[in-house]
Protein backbone atom coordinates (compact mmCIF):
# COMPACT_ATOMS: atom_id res chain seq x y z
CA UNK A 1 0.00 0.00 0.00
CA UNK A 2 1.05 3.56 -0.56
CA UNK A 3 2.30 6.29 2.44
CA UNK A 4 0.15 8.59 3.43
CA UNK A 5 -0.16 11.76 2.06
CA UNK A 6 -0.69 14.80 3.76
CA UNK A 7 -1.28 17.77 1.47
CA UNK A 8 -0.99 21.74 2.63
CA UNK A 9 -3.14 24.13 0.73
CA UNK A 10 -3.70 27.82 1.19
CA UNK A 11 -3.63 30.61 -0.67
CA UNK A 12 -0.58 32.56 -1.34
CA UNK A 13 2.37 33.97 1.30
CA UNK A 14 0.62 32.08 4.37
CA UNK A 15 3.82 29.72 5.24
CA UNK A 16 2.97 26.58 3.20
CA UNK A 17 6.63 26.21 1.66
CA UNK A 18 8.14 26.63 5.53
CA UNK A 19 5.26 24.15 6.92
CA UNK A 20 5.94 21.61 4.24
CA UNK A 21 9.84 21.87 5.51
CA UNK A 22 9.37 21.40 8.99
CA UNK A 23 7.02 18.09 7.90
CA UNK A 24 9.62 16.54 6.03
CA UNK A 25 12.75 18.17 8.48
CA UNK A 26 14.98 19.77 5.75
CA UNK A 27 14.79 22.80 3.58
CA UNK A 28 13.93 21.53 0.50
CA UNK A 29 11.21 24.25 -0.89
CA UNK A 30 12.00 27.84 -1.03
CA UNK A 31 10.82 30.26 1.12
CA UNK A 32 10.73 33.98 0.30
CA UNK A 33 7.78 36.47 1.49
CA UNK A 34 7.28 37.36 -2.02
CA UNK A 35 3.72 35.69 -3.06
CA UNK A 36 3.81 32.77 -5.59
CA UNK A 37 7.07 31.90 -4.90
CA UNK A 38 5.98 27.96 -5.14
CA UNK A 39 3.82 26.75 -8.31
CA UNK A 40 4.39 22.85 -8.28
CA UNK A 41 3.29 20.38 -6.37
CA UNK A 42 6.17 19.74 -4.23
CA UNK A 43 6.63 16.38 -2.86
CA UNK A 44 8.89 15.27 0.43
CA UNK A 45 9.10 12.37 2.60
CA UNK A 46 8.94 12.72 5.99
CA UNK A 47 9.05 10.54 9.15
CA UNK A 48 7.33 10.83 12.82
CA UNK A 49 7.75 8.02 15.42
CA UNK A 50 8.62 5.61 12.64
CA UNK A 51 5.60 5.99 10.46
CA UNK A 52 6.55 7.42 6.83
CA UNK A 53 4.56 9.21 5.17
CA UNK A 54 4.40 12.25 2.00
CA UNK A 55 3.63 15.69 2.40
CA UNK A 56 2.88 17.96 -0.69
CA UNK A 57 3.21 21.46 -0.66
CA UNK A 58 1.31 23.19 -3.30
CA UNK A 59 0.98 26.89 -4.85
CA UNK A 60 -0.92 29.13 -3.57
CA UNK A 61 -4.35 29.28 -4.63
CA UNK A 62 -5.76 32.37 -6.11
CA UNK A 63 -8.29 33.72 -8.32
CA UNK A 64 -5.87 36.50 -9.54
CA UNK A 65 -6.18 37.11 -13.47
CA UNK A 66 -3.51 38.94 -13.97
CA UNK A 67 -1.00 35.81 -12.30
CA UNK A 68 -0.61 34.17 -15.78
CA UNK A 69 0.23 31.11 -13.40
CA UNK A 70 -3.15 31.12 -11.75
CA UNK A 71 -5.52 28.54 -13.57
CA UNK A 72 -2.19 26.07 -13.54
CA UNK A 73 -1.24 26.62 -9.77
CA UNK A 74 -4.53 25.64 -8.99
CA UNK A 75 -5.23 22.69 -10.95
CA UNK A 76 -1.94 21.61 -9.43
CA UNK A 77 -3.65 22.32 -6.18
CA UNK A 78 -6.26 20.66 -7.32
CA UNK A 79 -4.94 17.08 -8.25
CA UNK A 80 -2.51 17.26 -5.04
CA UNK A 81 -5.80 17.35 -3.07
CA UNK A 82 -7.39 14.49 -5.12
CA UNK A 83 -4.77 12.13 -4.24
CA UNK A 84 -4.39 13.54 -0.32
CA UNK A 85 -5.41 11.31 2.48
CA UNK A 86 -5.68 14.22 4.64
CA UNK A 87 -5.40 18.37 3.46
CA UNK A 88 -3.84 20.90 5.78
CA UNK A 89 -5.86 24.07 4.91
CA UNK A 90 -3.31 26.39 6.37
CA UNK A 91 -4.01 30.04 6.80
CA UNK A 92 -2.63 33.48 8.24
CA UNK A 93 -3.51 34.81 12.01
CA UNK A 94 -2.19 37.87 11.23
CA UNK A 95 -4.11 38.75 8.48
CA UNK A 96 -7.30 37.26 9.51
CA UNK A 97 -10.46 35.49 7.42
CA UNK A 98 -10.15 36.84 3.68
CA UNK A 99 -12.36 36.37 0.77
CA UNK A 100 -9.90 33.85 -0.54
CA UNK A 101 -9.86 31.71 2.31
CA UNK A 102 -13.81 31.28 2.36
CA UNK A 103 -13.30 30.58 -1.43
CA UNK A 104 -11.14 27.80 -0.57
CA UNK A 105 -12.61 26.57 2.38
CA UNK A 106 -15.85 26.00 -0.27
CA UNK A 107 -13.88 24.26 -2.35
CA UNK A 108 -12.36 21.59 0.38
CA UNK A 109 -16.03 21.18 2.08
CA UNK A 110 -17.04 19.47 -1.31
CA UNK A 111 -14.28 17.33 -1.82
CA UNK A 112 -15.08 15.01 1.22
CA UNK A 113 -11.30 14.84 1.99
CA UNK A 114 -10.30 14.97 5.78
CA UNK A 115 -9.27 18.60 6.44
CA UNK A 116 -7.27 20.32 9.28
CA UNK A 117 -7.71 23.75 9.75
CA UNK A 118 -4.40 25.40 10.78
CA UNK A 119 -4.20 29.38 11.36
CA UNK A 120 -0.12 29.71 10.57
CA UNK A 121 1.82 32.45 12.31
CA UNK A 122 -0.02 32.78 15.68
CA UNK A 123 3.32 32.91 17.79
CA UNK A 124 2.10 37.04 17.67
CA UNK A 125 -0.32 38.18 20.33
CA UNK A 126 -2.47 39.53 17.15
CA UNK A 127 -2.76 35.94 15.58
CA UNK A 128 -3.51 34.47 18.79
CA UNK A 129 -6.56 36.37 19.48
CA UNK A 130 -7.94 35.94 16.06
CA UNK A 131 -8.18 32.31 15.71
CA UNK A 132 -11.50 31.93 16.42
CA UNK A 133 -12.68 33.47 14.06
CA UNK A 134 -11.36 30.80 11.65
CA UNK A 135 -14.79 29.01 13.10
CA UNK A 136 -16.86 30.79 10.36
CA UNK A 137 -15.06 28.79 7.72
CA UNK A 138 -17.35 25.59 8.32
CA UNK A 139 -14.34 23.58 9.05
CA UNK A 140 -13.83 22.67 12.52
CA UNK A 141 -11.85 24.10 15.70
CA UNK A 142 -8.84 25.86 13.93
CA UNK A 143 -4.94 24.31 14.90
CA UNK A 144 -2.26 27.12 15.93
CA UNK A 145 0.64 26.46 14.94
CA UNK A 146 3.86 28.68 14.21
CA UNK A 147 5.50 27.00 11.02
CA UNK A 148 8.47 29.32 11.22
CA UNK A 149 9.56 28.53 15.08
CA UNK A 150 8.38 25.17 14.77
CA UNK A 151 5.62 25.48 17.79
CA UNK A 152 2.34 23.11 17.27
CA UNK A 153 3.90 21.15 14.51
CA UNK A 154 4.60 18.08 16.31
CA UNK A 155 1.13 17.74 17.48
CA UNK A 156 -0.11 18.54 14.27
CA UNK A 157 1.68 16.06 12.21
CA UNK A 158 0.43 13.51 15.07
CA UNK A 159 -3.21 14.33 14.54
CA UNK A 160 -2.71 14.44 10.63
CA UNK A 161 -1.36 10.48 10.70
CA UNK A 162 -4.15 9.48 12.80
CA UNK A 163 -6.49 10.87 10.35
CA UNK A 164 -4.99 8.88 7.78
CA UNK A 165 -6.29 4.88 6.77
CA UNK A 166 -3.95 2.53 8.90
CA UNK A 167 -1.99 0.95 5.78
CA UNK A 168 1.12 -1.02 5.74
CA UNK A 169 3.74 0.70 3.99
CA UNK A 170 4.08 -0.15 0.57
CA UNK A 171 6.76 -0.08 -2.61
CA UNK A 172 7.13 3.21 -2.50
CA UNK A 173 8.66 3.28 0.98
CA UNK A 174 11.80 1.18 0.75
CA UNK A 175 15.04 3.01 0.06
CA UNK A 176 15.98 1.18 -3.40
CA UNK A 177 15.70 3.40 -5.67
CA UNK A 178 17.43 5.47 -8.29
CA UNK A 179 17.43 9.53 -7.97
CA UNK A 180 17.75 11.19 -11.65
CA UNK A 181 18.39 15.16 -12.01
CA UNK A 182 17.12 16.94 -14.74
CA UNK A 183 18.84 20.11 -15.67
CA UNK A 184 19.29 22.42 -18.58
CA UNK A 185 19.16 25.64 -19.35
CA UNK A 186 15.58 27.58 -18.82
CA UNK A 187 12.69 26.60 -20.97
CA UNK A 188 14.49 23.40 -22.93
CA UNK A 189 11.43 20.81 -22.11
CA UNK A 190 12.33 19.92 -18.76
CA UNK A 191 9.14 20.17 -17.14
CA UNK A 192 7.39 18.55 -20.15
CA UNK A 193 9.98 15.23 -20.21
CA UNK A 194 9.26 14.68 -16.45
CA UNK A 195 5.34 14.74 -17.28
CA UNK A 196 5.95 12.87 -20.38
CA UNK A 197 7.92 10.13 -18.33
CA UNK A 198 5.46 10.13 -15.59
CA UNK A 199 2.21 10.00 -18.25
CA UNK A 200 0.71 12.69 -16.30
CA UNK A 201 0.66 16.19 -16.26
CA UNK A 202 2.53 16.32 -12.67
CA UNK A 203 5.05 19.48 -12.97
CA UNK A 204 3.43 22.96 -14.30
CA UNK A 205 4.54 23.69 -17.70
CA UNK A 206 4.58 27.06 -19.04
CA UNK A 207 6.37 28.82 -22.27
CA UNK A 208 7.47 31.55 -19.93
CA UNK A 209 11.16 30.69 -18.69
CA UNK A 210 12.06 29.92 -15.66
CA UNK A 211 8.28 28.66 -14.46
CA UNK A 212 9.89 25.73 -12.71
CA UNK A 213 11.45 26.92 -9.21
CA UNK A 214 12.07 24.49 -6.92
CA UNK A 215 13.48 21.04 -7.28
CA UNK A 216 10.52 18.66 -7.70
CA UNK A 217 10.38 15.47 -7.31
CA UNK A 218 8.54 12.67 -8.82
CA UNK A 219 7.92 8.79 -8.39
CA UNK A 220 7.51 6.66 -10.90
CA UNK A 221 7.66 3.06 -10.90
CA UNK A 222 8.73 0.63 -13.93
CA UNK A 223 8.97 -3.28 -13.39
CA UNK A 224 11.30 -3.67 -10.20
CA UNK A 225 12.74 -0.28 -10.55
CA UNK A 226 11.29 2.96 -8.42
CA UNK A 227 12.73 6.24 -10.30
CA UNK A 228 12.94 9.62 -8.41
CA UNK A 229 13.00 12.12 -10.85
CA UNK A 230 13.83 15.56 -9.80
CA UNK A 231 13.08 18.70 -12.28
CA UNK A 232 15.12 21.51 -11.28
CA UNK A 233 14.65 25.30 -12.17
CA UNK A 234 16.84 26.76 -15.32
CA UNK A 235 20.09 27.33 -14.73
CA UNK A 236 21.57 30.60 -16.24
CA UNK A 237 24.81 32.35 -16.35
CA UNK A 238 25.17 34.32 -13.03
CA UNK A 239 25.43 37.99 -14.94
CA UNK A 240 21.85 36.85 -16.13
CA UNK A 241 20.26 35.86 -12.56
CA UNK A 242 20.70 39.26 -11.42
CA UNK A 243 20.08 40.27 -7.85
CA UNK A 244 16.78 37.99 -7.29
CA UNK A 245 16.44 36.21 -4.18
CA UNK A 246 14.40 33.68 -5.33
CA UNK A 247 16.39 32.88 -8.78
CA UNK A 248 19.25 33.31 -6.90
CA UNK A 249 18.39 30.45 -4.58
CA UNK A 250 17.05 28.37 -7.42
CA UNK A 251 20.00 28.24 -9.18
CA UNK A 252 22.17 26.41 -5.90
CA UNK A 253 18.87 23.40 -5.72
CA UNK A 254 19.20 22.80 -9.11
CA UNK A 255 23.75 22.29 -8.64
CA UNK A 256 22.64 20.71 -4.97
CA UNK A 257 19.99 18.48 -6.80
CA UNK A 258 23.19 17.42 -9.39
CA UNK A 259 25.22 16.02 -6.41
CA UNK A 260 22.32 14.58 -4.43
CA UNK A 261 20.99 12.49 -7.65
CA UNK A 262 23.08 9.36 -8.50
CA UNK A 263 22.00 9.89 -12.61
CA UNK A 264 21.84 13.22 -14.03
CA UNK A 265 20.13 14.25 -17.31
CA UNK A 266 21.19 16.89 -19.49
CA UNK A 267 18.04 18.49 -21.74
CA UNK A 268 19.79 20.39 -24.89
CA UNK A 269 17.57 22.47 -27.07
CA UNK A 270 17.94 20.48 -30.57
CA UNK A 271 16.96 23.60 -32.14
CA UNK A 272 19.42 25.90 -30.44
CA UNK A 273 22.48 23.35 -30.04
CA UNK A 274 24.69 23.58 -26.63
CA UNK A 275 25.06 26.93 -24.62
CA UNK A 276 28.17 27.92 -22.98
CA UNK A 277 26.29 27.55 -19.11
CA UNK A 278 25.72 23.44 -20.53
CA UNK A 279 29.63 23.58 -20.50
CA UNK A 280 28.86 24.98 -17.01
CA UNK A 281 26.88 22.29 -16.17
CA UNK A 282 28.86 19.57 -17.65
CA UNK A 283 31.78 20.35 -15.95
CA UNK A 284 29.66 20.83 -12.38
CA UNK A 285 27.98 16.93 -13.36
CA UNK A 286 31.80 15.54 -13.65
CA UNK A 287 33.21 17.51 -10.81
CA UNK A 288 30.41 15.75 -8.92
CA UNK A 289 31.18 12.07 -10.04
CA UNK A 290 27.55 11.84 -11.66
CA UNK A 291 26.23 9.20 -14.56
CA UNK A 292 25.16 11.02 -17.51
CA UNK A 293 23.49 10.78 -20.42
CA UNK A 294 22.16 13.89 -22.93
CA UNK A 295 18.89 14.68 -24.26
CA UNK A 296 18.42 16.54 -27.28
CA UNK A 297 15.21 17.60 -26.94
CA UNK A 298 12.48 19.26 -29.18
CA UNK A 299 13.88 17.14 -32.59
CA UNK A 300 10.89 17.03 -33.94
CA UNK A 301 11.36 21.02 -34.85
CA UNK A 302 14.96 20.28 -36.52
CA UNK A 303 15.36 20.20 -40.23
CA UNK A 304 16.81 16.25 -40.47
CA UNK A 305 19.11 15.15 -43.24
CA UNK A 306 20.31 11.54 -43.49
CA UNK A 307 23.56 13.09 -41.43
CA UNK A 308 21.88 15.03 -39.04
CA UNK A 309 21.62 13.33 -35.86
CA UNK A 310 25.50 11.51 -35.91
CA UNK A 311 26.83 15.50 -36.67
CA UNK A 312 24.52 16.91 -33.92
CA UNK A 313 26.38 13.85 -31.59
CA UNK A 314 29.70 15.11 -32.90
CA UNK A 315 28.84 18.67 -31.94
CA UNK A 316 27.47 18.01 -28.61
CA UNK A 317 30.49 16.22 -27.46
CA UNK A 318 32.82 18.89 -29.04
CA UNK A 319 31.07 21.55 -26.99
CA UNK A 320 30.44 19.20 -23.77
CA UNK A 321 34.14 18.13 -23.76
CA UNK A 322 33.91 17.18 -19.81
CA UNK A 323 30.89 15.23 -20.94
CA UNK A 324 31.65 13.49 -24.06
CA UNK A 325 31.73 9.78 -22.42
CA UNK A 326 27.64 10.70 -21.79
CA UNK A 327 25.75 8.96 -24.66
CA UNK A 328 23.17 10.68 -26.51
CA UNK A 329 19.50 10.89 -28.08
CA UNK A 330 17.04 12.71 -29.73
CA UNK A 331 13.63 12.88 -28.15
CA UNK A 332 10.47 15.15 -28.05
CA UNK A 333 8.69 15.60 -24.71
CA UNK A 334 5.74 17.43 -26.07
CA UNK A 335 5.27 14.68 -28.41
CA UNK A 336 6.74 11.73 -26.30
CA UNK A 337 8.99 11.19 -29.52
CA UNK A 338 11.25 8.06 -28.06
CA UNK A 339 10.74 9.68 -24.53
CA UNK A 340 10.35 5.62 -23.52
CA UNK A 341 13.88 5.30 -24.34
CA UNK A 342 15.29 7.37 -21.81
CA UNK A 343 14.66 4.42 -19.00
CA UNK A 344 16.48 2.06 -20.74
CA UNK A 345 19.05 5.10 -21.13
CA UNK A 346 19.39 5.78 -17.24
CA UNK A 347 19.41 1.95 -16.92
CA UNK A 348 22.57 1.92 -18.88
CA UNK A 349 24.50 4.78 -16.98
CA UNK A 350 23.46 3.21 -13.43
CA UNK A 351 24.92 -0.14 -14.48
CA UNK A 352 28.19 1.30 -15.66
CA UNK A 353 28.18 3.85 -12.31
CA UNK A 354 27.97 0.75 -10.19
CA UNK A 355 30.54 -1.17 -12.15
CA UNK A 356 33.17 -3.49 -10.43
CA UNK A 357 36.09 -5.17 -12.02
CA UNK A 358 38.03 -7.78 -10.66
CA UNK A 359 42.00 -7.04 -10.06
CA UNK A 360 42.86 -9.77 -12.64
CA UNK A 361 41.40 -8.45 -15.30
CA UNK A 362 41.50 -5.08 -14.80
CA UNK A 363 45.38 -5.68 -14.49
CA UNK A 364 45.61 -8.07 -17.78
CA UNK A 365 44.15 -5.41 -19.74
CA UNK A 366 46.07 -2.60 -17.98
CA UNK A 367 49.21 -4.48 -18.92
CA UNK A 368 48.14 -4.11 -22.24
CA UNK A 369 47.39 -0.78 -21.92
CA UNK A 370 51.18 0.31 -21.04
CA UNK A 371 53.42 -1.99 -23.67
CA UNK A 372 51.47 -0.67 -26.60
CA UNK A 373 51.35 3.17 -24.74
CA UNK A 374 54.28 3.51 -22.21
CA UNK A 375 54.37 6.38 -19.87
CA UNK A 376 56.86 9.60 -21.13
CA UNK A 377 60.01 9.63 -20.08
CA UNK A 378 59.94 13.42 -19.37
CA UNK A 379 63.14 15.58 -19.22
CA UNK A 380 65.02 13.56 -16.99
CA UNK A 381 64.63 10.53 -19.63
CA UNK A 382 63.96 8.02 -16.76
CA UNK A 383 60.41 6.71 -17.83
CA UNK A 384 57.71 6.04 -14.91
CA UNK A 385 57.47 2.62 -13.83
CA UNK A 386 54.22 1.73 -13.67
CA UNK A 387 53.49 -1.80 -11.76
CA UNK A 388 49.61 -2.12 -11.29
CA UNK A 389 46.09 -0.63 -10.88
CA UNK A 390 42.70 -1.18 -8.46
CA UNK A 391 39.55 -0.74 -8.31
CA UNK A 392 39.03 1.71 -4.86
CA UNK A 393 35.08 1.99 -5.50
CA UNK A 394 32.01 2.48 -7.38
CA UNK A 395 29.47 5.38 -8.28
CA UNK A 396 31.31 6.33 -9.01
CA UNK A 397 34.25 3.96 -10.06
CA UNK A 398 37.30 5.07 -8.73
CA UNK A 399 40.59 3.44 -10.01
CA UNK A 400 44.34 3.91 -8.07
CA UNK A 401 47.71 3.66 -10.13
CA UNK A 402 50.71 2.61 -8.22
CA UNK A 403 53.73 3.52 -9.90
CA UNK A 404 57.36 4.48 -9.13
CA UNK A 405 58.65 7.97 -9.30
CA UNK A 406 54.87 8.63 -10.04
CA UNK A 407 55.80 12.85 -9.55
CA UNK A 408 57.67 12.52 -12.95
CA UNK A 409 54.05 11.37 -14.26
CA UNK A 410 51.70 13.74 -16.23
CA UNK A 411 48.87 12.87 -14.68
CA UNK A 412 46.43 14.67 -16.52
CA UNK A 413 47.54 13.14 -20.39
CA UNK A 414 48.06 9.74 -19.04
CA UNK A 415 45.14 9.64 -16.70
CA UNK A 416 43.20 10.40 -19.70
CA UNK A 417 44.53 7.92 -21.76
CA UNK A 418 44.02 4.84 -18.91
CA UNK A 419 40.44 6.45 -18.53
CA UNK A 420 39.76 6.37 -22.35
CA UNK A 421 40.92 2.97 -22.57
CA UNK A 422 38.56 1.96 -19.28
CA UNK A 423 35.88 2.88 -21.10
CA UNK A 424 36.56 0.76 -23.99
CA UNK A 425 37.57 -2.44 -22.61
CA UNK A 426 34.60 -2.07 -19.47
CA UNK A 427 32.10 -0.77 -21.34
CA UNK A 428 32.14 2.22 -18.69
CA UNK A 429 29.96 4.53 -20.71
CA UNK A 430 27.81 7.26 -19.29
CA UNK A 431 29.63 7.50 -16.03
CA UNK A 432 32.03 9.98 -14.76
CA UNK A 433 35.62 7.94 -13.56
CA UNK A 434 38.48 8.99 -11.30
CA UNK A 435 41.73 7.73 -12.29
CA UNK A 436 44.41 8.65 -9.45
CA UNK A 437 48.60 7.84 -9.72
CA UNK A 438 49.73 6.82 -6.16
CA UNK A 439 53.43 6.22 -5.53
CA UNK A 440 54.25 2.87 -4.15
CA UNK A 441 56.98 2.63 -1.16
CA UNK A 442 58.85 -0.67 -0.43
CA UNK A 443 59.73 -1.67 2.93
CA UNK A 444 63.22 -2.95 3.70
CA UNK A 445 63.60 -5.56 6.13
CA UNK A 446 66.38 -6.18 8.94
CA UNK A 447 69.00 -7.77 6.15
CA UNK A 448 68.08 -4.69 3.88
CA UNK A 449 66.20 -6.43 1.16
CA UNK A 450 63.07 -5.03 -0.04
CA UNK A 451 59.67 -7.00 0.59
CA UNK A 452 56.42 -6.48 -0.26
CA UNK A 453 54.26 -3.33 -0.83
CA UNK A 454 53.19 -0.70 1.98
CA UNK A 455 54.82 2.38 3.76
CA UNK A 456 58.24 2.50 4.35
CA UNK A 457 59.28 1.53 7.66
CA UNK A 458 62.39 2.73 10.02
CA UNK A 459 65.33 -0.04 10.27
CA UNK A 460 66.75 -0.53 13.39
CA UNK A 461 70.22 0.19 14.63
CA UNK A 462 72.14 -3.20 15.12
CA UNK A 463 73.64 -3.24 18.64
CA UNK A 464 76.00 -6.16 19.91
CA UNK A 465 74.72 -8.22 22.88
CA UNK A 466 77.18 -7.38 25.73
Amino acid sequence: MPLPVIVIVGRPNVGKSTLFNRLIGRRRAIVEATPGVTRDRHYGRGEWEETPFFAVDTGGITDAEADPFGPLINSQAAAAIEESDVVIFLVDGLEGVTPADENIAGMLRITGKPVLLVVNKTDANQAREGVWDFFGLGLGEPRSISAEHGAGVSDLIEEALGMCPKEEPGPFSGDEEISVAIVGRPNVGKSSLVNSLLGEERILVSPVPGTTRDPIDSLCRRGETLYRFVDTAGIRKRGKVGNNKVDVVSMILAFRSIERAEAVLLVVDATEGPKAIDAQIARHIVDSGRACAILLNKWDLVVKDEKSFDENVRLVHRKLVHIDFAPVISISALSGQRTHRVFGLIDLIIASHRRRVSTGKLNQAFNRWIRAYPPPSGRTGRRPNLLYVTQTSTAPPQFVIFASRAKKLPEAQYGRFIENRLREDFDYEGTAIRVSFRKRILRKDSGGARRGRGEKTKSRPFRRKR
